[in-house]
Parts: C-alpha cells; sequence; structure tokens
C-alpha cells in the first residue's frame, strides 16, 4: 500500500531528538501538529508518544514528518480526522 502524502518538513533522528524539539519545531515549521503526519521507517504512523518510543526499541528512527494534503485537513471537509485528535508531546 502506498500513502500520498503532502511535503516532507522535517524529520526526527532519534526519540531524544522528538523529545528535545517536540515542543517547538512544528511552530517552527509554521504548521499545527493536526496538520501533519509522522511516519517512522517500518511505515507506521506515530501519533502518541508510545508510537515514538516503540519506533525507538525497533530501530525504526529516522520518524519523517510531512503536512497533510489539504484535502486531509479538518478544515477541508469540516470535520476533524484522527490526526487532528492526536497529542504529539513527549511524555516523560
Amino acid at each position: 500500500m502506498e500513502i500520498k502524502h503532502g511535503e516532507k518538513l522535517f524529520e526526527f533522528a532519534s526519540k531524544q531528538h522528538w523529545i528535545n524539539k517536540a515542543q517547538r519545531i512544528w511552530k517552527f515549521h509554521e504548521v499545527r501538529a493536526a496538520d501533519t503526519i509522522c511516519v517512522d521507517q517500518l511505515g507506521r504512523l506515530c501519533n502518541i508518544g508510545k508510537h515514538f518510543m516503540d519506533a525507538e526499541l525497533d530501530n525504526a528512527y529516522p520518524i519523517e514528518v510531512f503536512r497533510m494534503r489539504e484535502d486531509m485537513t479538518p478544515n477541508a471537509g469540516g470535520e476533524a480526522t484522527g490526526a487532528a485528535l492526536c497529542d504529539r508531546s513527549p511524555r516523560p
């Protein structure tokens, strides 16, 4: 299966990089986390802290962060998507 996403914005090289940068990096790229999709090197979507930790255990970094296509964002159809409801903030 191939997933069509928007442009690649950035990536997290490691779990520690995610912990250190997650609070600021979306703002730096002038995008809301809810309007992005994070994908590890095994092709898994990462949208909660456990996913980012699992990626480390499975040697699946870097995690790439893509802008969602315009037709995938909550404002496109007036409905929130699953990604829009996810919290990507790291947990201690």
